[in-house]
């Protein structure tokens, strides 16, 4: 009896060091196969305490922390990958593409380029840096990378969409108007379709066929809000005023933004509707209380409404709020010259406003556009001598 029992402890003892042996391998099988990402972890973790140097382990552990939304402990797995296999490009790629989905585009790019040069006939990456590289506002650069990328390749339409915005921030209109013509030609007559090929126009200022391709994205699309966007800013530049209020009212039911309360009150100043003006900025300053511009922009409606105390503390707050921008220091200029009759502070102003490179001198003469707060005074020599010095 005891004999039988030495050996079945003997047997135990064997078979317990043969499954030691086999469990970080065993348990890194299991771990890849496992769809449960705080599963995975443990396994992982357990695998890396028994092979601490395998590298894969804590690249598949920094996959499921980044899953997880673990940002901190993710990076710190893809950077001991890295350290373990410093010349393999893909430890590289994968840290970039992490650095990517946390918005880091700087170290994002820093990686996809050490990927590139550790094997740059992989396309792959340069498709990733192109991405990258389009969000840093990069856009010959993304260009020149989607073109590696492709190689002699005609895009596919996914790609070709993704390239088309960049072409446009590029003001490569023709390049991205060929793209526009092969996905139309495939049978693409979406309102996205339309809506890109208005930007061509618009950026081309062809005014009339950019306004025509919005209104047949929002044809096939009455909730497509960008092109209500861009549509009424057509509409703006063309003079056609009702078209952009029209426009921007339901743009703003669609997405009541402060951008968009900005922009309308703009185009109710151009119909000298100064009070409807006033009261969109204010409810642009209500989304937005630290934005200097609508405060600006009121103060300045405010001036034409006669509201002289409105406009003065309007324009401070503005300039309290952003004082690198030179128009607030003009129309604070403006009211000091309409309302007090104030030389002194009328020229300390526009020295400010000229001192943070104000160069518009001409409206400052124009009645049509800023010389209707200047006059009486914008005659003289002295006036001329605080913008000319």
């Amino acid at each position: 009896m005891a004999m039988r029992k030495i050996l079945l402890t003997v047997l135990c003892i064997c078979v317990g060091t043969a499954i030691f042996a086999q469990t970080a391998s065993q348990l890194f099988a299991q771990a890849k196969t496992e769809k449960d990402p705080n599963a995975q972890i443990k396994l992982l973790s357990r695998v890396i305490s028994k092979s601490p140097r395998l590298a894969d382990a804590y690249h598949y552990r920094a996959d499921a922390y980044l899953t997880l939304g673990k940002n901190k402990q993710a990076l710190t797995d893809y950077t001991k990958t890295i350290s373990l296999r410093p010349r393999d490009a893909f430890r590289y790629y994968a840290r970039g593409l992490a650095y990517q989905k946390m918005n880091r585009l700087s170290q994002a790019l820093a990686d996809l380029s050490k990927a590139i040069s550790l094997k740059p006939s992989y396309r792959d990456f340069y498709l990733a840096r192109a991405r990258v590289e389009a969000s840093l506002e990069k856009y010959e650069d993304a260009l020149r990378d989607y073109q590696k990328y492709l190689g002699k390749r005609k895009p596919s339409n996914a790609i070709a969409k993704e390239m088309i915005p960049v072409y446009l921030s590029a003001y490569r209109y023709d390049a991205a108007k060929k793209q526009l013509q092969v996905l139309q030609a495939a049978g693409d007559d979406s309102a996205e379709i339309h809506f890109l090929l208005g930007r061509v126009f618009y950026g081309q200022n062809r005014l009339d066929e950019a306004v025509s391709a919005y209104s047949k994205a929002i044809n096939r699309d009455n909730a497509y809000t960008q092109a209500y966007r861009y549509r009424a800013s057509a509409f703006k530049d063309m003079g056609d005023y009702p078209a952009a209020l029209e426009d921007y009212t339901v743009l703003l039911k669609l997405q009541p933004e402060a951008i968009f309360y900005n922009r309308r009150g703009l185009v109710y100043e151009e119909m000298k509707q100064f009070k409807e003006a006033a009261q969109d900025y204010t409810r642009a300053i209500e989304l937005m209380p630290k934005w200097a511009i609508p405060y600006n922009n009121r103060g300045f409606a405010k001036m034409h409404l006669k509201d002289w105390k409105g406009a003065m503390d309007d324009l401070q707050t503005a300039i309290r709020l952003d004082g690198s921008s030179p128009t607030p220091y003009v129309n604070l200029a403006g009211v000091y010259w309409l309302y007090k009759k104030d030389r002194k502070n009328t020229y300390d102003n526009l020295d400010k406003a000229v001192r943070r490179n104000f160069k518009n001198f001409e409206s400052l003469y124009d009645e049509d556009q800023k010389g209707w707060m200047f006059k009486g005074i914008n005659k003289t020599a002295e006036f001329r001598s605080v913008l000319y010095k």
